[in-house]
Order: C-alpha cells, then structure tokens, then sequence
C-alpha cells in the first residue's frame, strides 16, 4: 500500500473500484487496518489515515472535535479526485464518520460502525477522559499505552495481537492523543443519523467488546452484524472483519 501526504495528512491508498476510507480510533492508528485491507482493495479503492498527530500525521491546531477530523478526512478524498465513499469508522473514528453524515462534511455512500457508538459521553467518561490526559502528559505515551492497551482485547487473545496493537498504539504523540481525548469528550449524541437518516448505515459489533455498549436502534436505514471479537477485532480475528464488512458492502453493492 503506498503512502501519500495531502497537507500535513498522511494516508495510504491501495485497490481499485468504490471507495472506501477507513478511520482509526483511540490507542490506534491507520496500520490498526493492515490485516483487513489487502482482501477489501481486490474489489474496492481503500484509504487508510492516520488522524493528526498519529503516525506521521502532524497537527495543525491548538485543538481538534470530531468534525474536524472529519473535514481532514474529507479533504484527502477531495484531493484524491473521490466524489463519494463508504466511511468505516472504528470506535472514536465512527464518532467522525458519523459527524461526516450529520454535518454533511463529505459526501458519504453508507456508514459503517466498526465497534463503536453513537452516544455522547457521559458524566463519568469525560471524568475519566480528563484523568487520562493528565497521565498522557505526566508519563508519556509510552507509559500510557502500556497501561491501557491489553483492556481492548477479551480475555485469551493472542499476544501477538496485543503487542502488535501495543506497537501502534505508541506511534503518537501525546498532544495528538490528549485532543483525541478532548474531542470524545466534546462530542455530541448523535443517534439521529441512525434512526432518521437516509444514508445506509451497518453497524458491526463484537460480542466480547467490553468497550462498547451494543447500539439500540430500530432504524429503518440500518443493518447490524454480531462477530465473537472484541474491541480490537481487525486485529484480533481479522477475517471475521472483513466477512463483516463485506456483508454490509454486498447488500448495497
């Protein structure tokens, strides 16, 4: 897959056919998605980015939402000449898909929910947030990451898979991790796009996520699919990702 830079954006492009962008969450970056790319871009033209201040993404403001991140992404599909794409967002990064919808930022084909919610923080997670930020700039990333990482995965996973998410989860910095964590807790309830919107939405969930609550809608719009992974599942059993996401595809292909 070959890298690219559109501004201070670094974002890797590979395949042919409809587009499709992928955008990573928390504790993670665009290579949480090698294991699952290869397969999709035999049929689909796939972008992967890292956000800023992940991987070799620089920053660009004293502060970031959710929206904004969104409008990055949109700006490299822009660039890329994309008038319209499938926008997978992986737990934080379906917080910016889904403000990519709701705000109209890009033109979006379908919305695919990659373990992720459509909820705004409560009281007590903006609490926690707040604390992580403190220990990012206290004790590093380094520090940080290798406390928290192994909470993503379920009980029995392979350490390879968690060291493999461990390695990075690190390749950030802590001003781009802290705005992260700033932006999550900004962002706003956004279950409308789910339930009155016009725009297909997929939502994968893992049942042995313990990060994520399952979402609860009745949309008529919207087509949810349950695999045995936790929060970290294109990394955990990446095929069962792919078979996901390429159900949610064929329906609408």
């Amino acid at each position: 897959m070959k890298k690219e830079m559109f501004l201070l954006l670094v974002y890797k492009k590979q395949g042919t056919g409809p587009a499709i962008v992928f955008v990573h969450g928390f504790l993670s970056g665009g290579h949480s998605f090698d294991f699952i790319i290869e397969d999709l871009a035999a049929t689909h033209t796939v972008y992967v980015v890292d956000l800023p201040g992940i991987g070799e993404s620089q920053i660009e403001k004293s502060d970031y939402q959710v929206e904004d991140y969104a409008k990055e992404v949109a700006e490299v599909l822009e660039q890329e000449g994309v008038e319209e794409a499938v926008w997978v967002g992986h737990s934080m990064g379906g917080y910016v898909a889904l403000a990519a919808v709701e705000e109209k930022i890009a033109p979006v084909s379908q919305l695919v929910l990659l373990f992720s919610s459509d909820l705004a923080d409560g009281e007590e997670a903006r609490e926690k947030r707040e604390k992580q930020k403190g220990e990012i700039r206290e004790k590093g990333v380094d520090v940080f990451v290798d406390s928290m990482i192994e909470n993503f995965f379920p009980e029995g996973s392979s350490e390879e898979s968690i060291d493999y998410m461990r390695k990075v989860a690190k390749y950030a910095t802590p001003e781009g991790m802290v705005y992260q964590l700033t932006a999550m807790q900004q962002r706003p309830e956004r279950t409308t796009v789910i339930t009155e919107g016009s725009i297909p939405v997929a939502i994968i969930e893992g049942t042995n996520d313990s990060i994520m609550k399952p979402i609860e809608t009745d949309g008529p719009n919207v087509q949810k699919v349950r695999i045995p992974t936790g929060h970290m599942g294109m990394v955990e059993k990446p095929a069962l990702v792919i078979d996901a996401i390429r159900m949610v595809l064929t329906k609408d292909d």
